[in-house]
């Protein structure tokens, strides 16, 4: 066979097994058109599914920043309150009540049986009788123990008078002119009274050490004999007969504090007579001067004495029953004062105290008002002025109270005895 013509026949056949350059540019554009299809077709699936995604994944991020929105949001508030399902900031639940004898009126709240809960202790006027109710824990209390000691007492107050570590009570027993001295025994019981003699209608008592001597001598104001006794301690919890400060006019409480910076408690003593307040400063060896006095509101009746504007120098608060307000008289050093200045509260306020609620550092006022059947929380804002009064509702007509911790929570809770419908209020810092 010729040569060439089997290399021509080879190269037919090999030209012909491949594709014609216009074969290939038409093949080409086919592919290409059918890439550009399925680059079109999957953008649409992803758009199409992409746009649903989008709006659940947006809902579901707006979802998560409500939740975060939510969670800082801060509720207002409630200053006043009759139940106990209420938002609070250094406020008080609903009261709890415990039952009395006849017609409570004076209190005290501190631990008798040395199991590290203070008890309550209070002096029933019309019952002739002291009721002990026991802290059993979680600032709840027995039913009252009670001890009937033949007068009528209407103040009580709690200290060791005779130097063996347990706390005694002295109660003031208003229609029979003494106070009586009931010594604690152990565990929370306590011998029958003994009593000494005071003015007419002895309405409240304190015990401090008045002479320097380390011994807790009772002073009682007197709202029958417009005079204050001195009963200086002697050793062994027994007193020497009364030493009186003329104050010319009813008293029903009196504080027993160091106004003036010498190191020795002066007296102070609302005079509901007069509208004033007298201070009587101590001279030395338990005795006191003449009445220094400051004109104040209608019927004052509490006190408390506590520096509330931290310059060091212990302010008077007086409770102006008549005018249903609180007086305030600044310290302005040596144990003079300033005019008063006035905070409403509720009906006929009582008996007051002074102490921080809040832990804020700074004393607050918590008034019982006998009317309004409720006790009033002032909150000190600073250099001594307060807030309007909060109100949180009590029994009927409360008379004394005491603000301490009695459910070991580090807040300080407030106990109220209630004349009128004898029982006494717990009501819990929340």
């Amino acid at each position: 066979m010729d040569q060439s013509k089997s290399m021509k026949t080879n190269a037919d056949e090999t030209s012909n097994s491949l594709p014609k350059t216009t074969e290939i540019e038409v093949m080409g554009e086919k592919k290409f058109t059918r890439v550009k299809i399925i680059i079109i077709v999957s953008a649409l699936i992803i758009l199409l599914v992409g746009i649903p995604v989008s709006i659940v994944l947006t809902k579901k991020s707006d979802t998560k920043a409500t939740k975060m929105m939510a969670k800082t949001v801060t509720t207002p508030n409630m200053e006043t309150s009759t139940t106990g399902s209420y938002q609070c900031r250094s406020g008080y639940m609903e009261q709890k009540t415990y039952s009395t004898d006849s017609k409570p009126s004076g209190l005290a709240v501190v631990d008798v049986n040395n199991d590290s809960k203070p008890d309550i202790i209070v002096a029933n006027v019309d019952g002739g009788t002291i009721n002990i109710l026991l802290n059993i824990g979680n600032g709840a209390f027995t039913a009252n123990t009670t001890y009937s000691i033949g007068t009528r007492p209407i103040g009580a107050v709690v200290g060791d008078i005779n130097d063996d570590g347990q706390p005694d009570i002295i109660v003031s027993n208003v229609y029979n002119e003494n106070v009586g001295v009931l010594l604690n025994i152990g565990n929370g019981t306590f011998t029958a009274q003994t009593t000494y003699d005071t003015g007419l209608r002895p309405y409240s008592a304190v015990i401090i050490d008045v002479n320097n001597d380390n011994k807790s001598d009772i002073i009682v104001p007197n709202s029958g004999s417009n005079y204050v006794s001195v009963l200086l301690n002697i050793g062994n919890g027994t007193f020497i007969p009364q030493t009186t400060y003329s104050i010319d006019s009813t008293q029903h409480d009196v504080a027993v504090v160091d106004v003036n910076n010498d190191g020795n408690p002066d007296i102070i003593a609302p005079n509901s007579g007069r509208n004033y307040v007298s201070v009587l400063f101590n001279i030395g060896n338990g005795t006191f001067s003449e009445p220094t006095t400051y004109l104040i509101g209608s019927g004052p009746y509490g006190v408390a004495v506590v520096d509330v504007n931290s310059d060091s120098n212990p302010d008077i608060i007086v409770t102006n029953s008549g005018d249903h307000n609180v007086g305030v008289l600044l310290n302005t050093g040596n144990g003079t004062f300033t005019a008063q200045t006035t905070y409403s509260t509720g009906s006929l306020p009582l008996n007051v105290v002074a102490v921080d609620v809040n832990n804020d550092g700074k004393p607050d006022i918590i008034v019982a008002n006998y009317y309004s059947h409720d006790v009033s929380v002032l909150r000190n804002t600073g250099n001594g002025m307060f807030t309007a009064h909060a109100t949180y509702t009590t029994g009927t007509q409360p008379r004394d109270l005491v603000v301490i911790d009695v459910n070991n929570d580090g807040k300080l809770d407030i106990i109220v005895t209630n004349e009128g419908s004898n029982d006494v209020s717990v009501l819990l810092a929340c």
